[in-house]
């Protein structure tokens, strides 16, 4: 087999919209006639490209898991594939649902129903990197010189990616969104989130006390937006949102500029260090971001800015929330900025395009694997780098084992919620190339640290960099108990903090895997 096309499906839960993309990605044989086959995903197409769904919750607080199910059975008769057709894919919880009470549940939901390698993952880091390949922020970075930054902005979260040369040099999430405010026609608000809440107090705190005031000047805005300067300065409280009370359309696009200004201030590497920003940080406050030379806004909001400003109340809640209003602010800004600020092309599909032909790898050709072991899903990852290889084999073992260990308990500790069997993947790092003798001596360490850290596992899931995965496989197989199943793949480097999927062999060489984090956001 030279070429054999797979199906990809990509599944994006959001704060505020459900969509969900099918996708053709074209196997192909990457190695030289004289190599070991090697495979590698070389296209990519859409194939079916669903509505966009208001995500279904039974309450503020949870997912309505009936809801959700009929609807991707929904979807996948429009698109005319069944579950089985499925091969890879991802399903991203992103946003504020991420942090919805059943979010783990539905996890697990997912993984089990949309087909046989269809994975569940969430996570500012991975969401913002989607986002940033399906808007086509890094392709673009590949052809442009200087660092794109890729901010996707939906319901409950702004996901910033910044690249270079192709490559995602930083990431930045804050709780920015149109669904963190929600609201009728006539101003009465139904909910605010609390990073929101806080937020609005802590910059108030800020602009009232002397001399603690950080510079947000903001711009004039055009027809449709506040145009007094004073009234949109630091100096000046913002109206505290509260679920019950109602809002004035000024009040509104007041809050709303100093959200667009205080995000584009962060992206651009500002305010750092200021406290009244802490409340809206996903990830942690990070110094030094890179300086953009051009910006782009994907997700729902990115979408509206494309829409006229709304003029009063009724407009700003035509979809029961803030986003029309921050999509105004944010070209209030845009429109005087030194840096290049624009929607990306695609706008609000960039995650699930993302999620539907990124997110799979393919191991190298030289592997093990012990039947019936796959699929593993939600495998937290062991990091553990070798150091070069130690010319007394004594010292090496020891070097080997202690490495290991390390490496092993690490894990556990980190991850000693996670229950699973697996109870981690052991990803090992070689900067050259591994002897007969080495190999023999890792498959010895590899045994005797795994029996002691996790006795009671029935899968040992190794995964190296290099081209040694049916020769460690084996030498772990003759040294191990009949009981443990074995996979050891190559060719991929997963690093500490990542999770494993691992599918279901597409051919009797190849093994989809998907390298992703997996975290549910928890309020403070």
């Amino acid at each position: 087999m030279l070429e054999n096309w797979i199906t990809s499906v990509g599944i994006d839960l959001g704060t505020s919209t459900t969509k969900w993309v099918v996708s053709r990605l074209l196997l192909s044989q990457i190695s030289g006639g004289s190599s070991l086959p090697r495979y590698g995903i070389t296209k990519r197409e859409l194939q079916y490209v669903s509505p966009i769904y208001s995500t279904p919750l039974s309450t503020m607080t949870d997912i309505d898991f009936p809801a959700l199910s009929l609807l991707l059975e929904k979807e996948y008769k429009l698109a005319g594939i069944d579950q089985t057709d499925v091969q890879t894919g991802a399903v991203i919880i992103t946003g504020e649902t991420a942090t919805k009470r059943n979010a783990e549940q539905l996890v697990h939901l997912l993984a089990s129903h949309a087909g046989q390698f269809v994975v569940a993952t969430a996570g500012a880091d991975l969401e913002a990197l989607l986002a940033g390949k399906g808007s086509g922020a890094q392709e673009w970075s590949t052809h442009n010189q200087g660092v794109i930054c890729n901010i996707d902005i939906g319901g409950g979260t702004a996901n910033a990616a910044y690249f270079s040369d192709g490559e995602m040099i930083a990431t930045v999430t804050l709780h920015i969104g149109g669904r963190l405010i929600r609201l009728d026609s006539e101003g009465a608000i139904a909910y605010v989130a609390e990073p929101v809440a806080k937020w609005v107090k802590a910059e108030n705190r800020e602009s009232a006390g002397p001399g603690t005031g950080v510079n947000k000047q903001l711009c004039d805005a055009p027809e449709g937006l506040a145009t007094s300067e004073n009234k949109l300065g630091s100096d000046i409280h913002i109206h505290q949102p509260e679920p019950g009370a109602t809002v004035s359309f000024d009040q509104l696009e007041q809050l709303c500029v100093r959200m667009a200004s205080a995000l584009l201030a962060v992206v651009q590497g500002h305010r750092p260090h200021d406290p009244a920003l802490l409340p809206l940080w996903v990830s942690r406050s990070v110094c030094g971001l890179p300086v953009p030379n051009e910006i782009w806004i994907s997700g729902g909001i990115g979408a509206l800015m494309r829409a006229a400003p709304p003029r009063n109340l009724a407009e700003t809640a035509r979809y029961g929330d803030i986003g029309p209003l921050l999509a105004a602010a944010l070209n209030v800004q845009a429109a005087h900025l030194s840096i290049p600020i624009r929607p990306a092309e695609q706008a609000e599909r960039a995650t699930v395009i993302g999620a539907g032909t990124q997110t799979t790898e393919v191991s190298g050709a030289t592997l093990y694997l012990d039947r019936d072991t796959l699929p593993l899903r939600n495998v937290p990852v062991a990091h553990c780098r070798l150091q070069a290889e130690h010319p007394l084999p004594e010292m090496d073992s020891l070097q080997l084992g202690e490495a290991l260990r390390t490496a092993m308990v690490t894990t556990l500790d980190t991850y000693a919620a996670v229950q699973g069997d697996p109870p981690f993947a052991l990803a090992i790092a070689c900067e050259e190339y591994c002897s007969y003798r080495r190999l023999q001596r890792l498959a010895d360490a590899i045994l005797e640290s795994y029996t002691e850290a996790a006795p009671e596992a029935g899968v040992l899931l190794v995964i190296s960099n290099r081209d040694m995965g049916k020769s460690l496989g084996y030498a772990l197989r003759k040294r191990a108990v009949p009981s443990l199943r074995i996979v050891s793949l190559d060719q991929l480097e997963p690093g500490f903090g990542d999770y494993l999927d691992v599918g279901l062999p597409l051919k009797e060489d190849i093994i989809p895997v998907v390298i992703k984090t997996l975290l549910f956001h928890k309020s403070n």
